[in-house]
């Protein structure tokens, strides 16, 4: 307990004035105080460091921002399942189709994609840049060797093509149900990889490769099955285009 001379003690003794914290001054401001006090060797070496801290905080804050936008572009992209048939391959998406799917969403969430091509090692190499709004860019790279076409400019254009799919894809982790590309090993399963055809796929197969004079061992080998009931599902779709041409052929 305080006695009556320590509380007159205490009275005596001048408050002291709260004290503020201060902001922290920004880049700018530090660069207006630097130039007023005269452009001297010191005071330049200084701007330069502050113009070079500018740019890296600005440089950070795009990269912030991409992040965020690209979280938010991820969130909405959906999983594309592929519609183009190529014959004995399987389907895939083609570049035309897939930016009908993600343009509205990478303007939706301020990005927008480039491309620019270059030719190393005897391969077609397309470059996808992301940009965002903000004025951060990522980009991915993606190379395709030269397939067969009728002339060596549409097999450039051709792989041009399938590179710029690929570099989307990966820049955007595109997931493709049903992807195929050059080889069956590149080709996705949609669905349950281990379902069959129904019996009356298995029949109607089997009735037709019989009345097209069809291989059945083969038929069945490039059906990836022992028995028409064995067929795989995924397979059915490529399975019913090749009787199809055949039977075109015989007409």
């Amino acid at each position: 307990m305080k006695t009556a001379t320590q509380t007159e003690a205490v009275a005596l003794i001048p408050e002291q004035p709260m004290q503020v914290a201060r902001p922290i001054p920004t880049p700018i401001e530090l660069l207006q105080g630097v130039l007023q006090g005269g452009v001297t060797a010191d005071s330049a070496a200084a701007v330069k460091e502050l113009v070079g801290l500018m740019e890296r905080m600005e440089d950070r804050n795009a990269e912030k921002e991409f992040s965020a936008g690209f979280v938010a572009l991820q969130s909405e992209l959906p999983v594309i399942v592929a519609k183009t048939v190529i014959p004995n391959r399987g389907k895939y998406e083609r570049f035309e189709d897939l930016m009908t799917v993600v343009g509205p969403l990478l303007t939706k969430h301020g990005f927008t994609v480039s491309f620019s091509m270059d030719f190393k090692e005897n391969r077609i190499l397309e470059t996808c840049h992301l940009t965002h709004k903000g004025g951060h860019t990522r980009s991915n790279s993606f190379a395709v060797r030269g397939g067969r076409a009728d002339t060596d400019t549409q097999a450039d254009c051709k792989a041009a093509t399938t590179a710029k799919r690929n570099a989307l894809c990966n820049a955007l982790n595109i997931v493709i149900r049903q992807d195929c590309l050059n080889n069956e090993e590149d080709a996705g399963i949609e669905g349950d990889p281990n379902a069959k055809v129904t019996p009356e796929q298995a029949f109607e197969l089997e009735r037709r490769a019989k009345e097209l004079n069809s291989n059945i061992p083969a038929f069945l080998q490039l059906a990836k099955a022992k028995t028409f009931a064995d067929i795989p599902a995924n397979q059915y779709d490529n399975l019913d285009q090749m009787l199809r041409r055949k039977a075109a052929k015989s007409k």
